[in-house]
Order: C-alpha cells, then structure tokens, then sequence
C-alpha cells in the first residue's frame, strides 16, 4: 500500500462516519442540532472503535505513537492555552469581520441544544481531542509531510471541515480556520499536546452551561 492510499484509508476509518452524518445533516438541512449523553457517548463509541482500528493498521504499517509528538509537559500545557487564546481572538474576530462585511449572522442558520451531564462531559473533554488532534492533525501531517505543508495542511483542515457540514454557515467561519491554525501550530512545531489542550477546553467551555 502506498502512503497516499494509507492516508485515504486511514481517513475514511477514522471520519468516514463522521463525514456521511455530516453531509446527510447539510442535506437534512435541520435548523436545530440537539446534543445529549446518548449522542456523545455514541461519539466517544465510535472513536474508540474507530481509533482502534487506525491504530492496528499504523501499528502494522509501522508506525509508532511517539512520531506524532504527544508530550505532555506543564509547558506544552500552557502553549495549548495560549494557542486557545489566539484561536479565540484570531477565529472571532475573522467571523465578526465577515459579518460586518455581509451583514449576515451565519450563527442563527443553524442552533444547537445541549444537555449532557458532568461524567459524559469529563469522558468527551480528554477522549474527543485526542481522537480529533491525533488522527486529523497529527497523522495527516506526517503522513503528508513529503507532498508540503500547504497539502498537508489543506487535507487536515478539510477532513475537519467536512465532518461539521451540518452546522450551516457557521462551519466554514470557525471550525475552517480554525483546522488551519492548528494546523499551522502543529507543522511548525511538531506538538500534539497543545492542540489536545487547546480543543479540550473548547469542548468543556462549549458545554458546561448546558450540564444537568
């Protein structure tokens, strides 16, 4: 198997699933996106499973855990806070921009509920980033490497975009740049735990406010 064809399978393991719901949600076109504990449990499932699988065959492909640079320290930890501060800064004001310039709120094409409880939301705020860090940046990066950043970049941040298509509008203004960001962060410096950080605490602070 050629390393492109790796990187295609690997990718329709791991997002495939996540790929087909999101564009059958753009198709369904729902004005409202409900998520509860069955839905992320159901997520943090089909990870698990799916994140095995990859692992297997980069196992038997080769690869090893340690060349996706997964170290954390206390000071990768606080650059993965800082790397949320800019993504939230950079990713807002570039939505605010575009709003102004259109004079269109994408946010109110789509809304979402949510009603998850603390354990639910504990278990998704340390396995979805890993999983989400790991596959999509991590491994798209490196097994890209020799086709260029702009490729490997393009392909991380693409598979992330294609797998929110049912958000409407409001994909392509947040969760798009931000899947070149961090992109951008983990080609020039070779660190996952930031990343993992990073999105972490966007997954705890998106959903907090919505405990029950």
């Amino acid at each position: 198997m050629s390393r492109r064809a790796e990187l295609i399978l690997v990718n329709l393991i791991c997002f495939g699933p996540f790929a087909a719901r999101s564009i059958l949600g753009l198709i369904e076109h729902k004005d409202a996106l409900t998520f509860d504990d069955r839905g992320a449990l159901i997520l943090i499932g089909v990870e698990i499973l799916c994140g095995g699988a990859a692992a297997l065959l980069l196992r038997a492909r080769g690869w090893t855990f340690s060349a996706f640079g997964l170290r954390p320290t206390m000071a990768q930890t606080v650059a993965g806070m800082l790397l949320l501060i800019g993504t939230y800064i950079f990713v807002g004001g570039f939505y605010d921009l575009v709003r102004t310039l259109t004079n269109t709120n994408a946010a109110e094409a789509v809304t979402s509920h949510a009603s998850i409880t603390l354990p639910v939301l504990i278990a998704l705020t340390f396995i979805n980033p890993l999983y989400d860090e790991l596959f999509l940046v991590a491994y798209n990066l490196e097994a890209a490497r020799d086709d260029g950043p702009f490729f490997a970049i393009t392909v991380s941040a693409f598979v992330r975009f294609l797998c929110h298509l049912e958000q409407g509008p409001i994909a392509a203004l947040t969760i798009l740049p931000l899947g070149i960001i961090f992109a951008i962060v983990y080609w020039r410096w070779r660190a996952l735990w930031p990343l993992v950080v990073a999105h972490g605490v966007m997954d705890f602070m998106g959903y907090v406010s919505e405990l029950r």
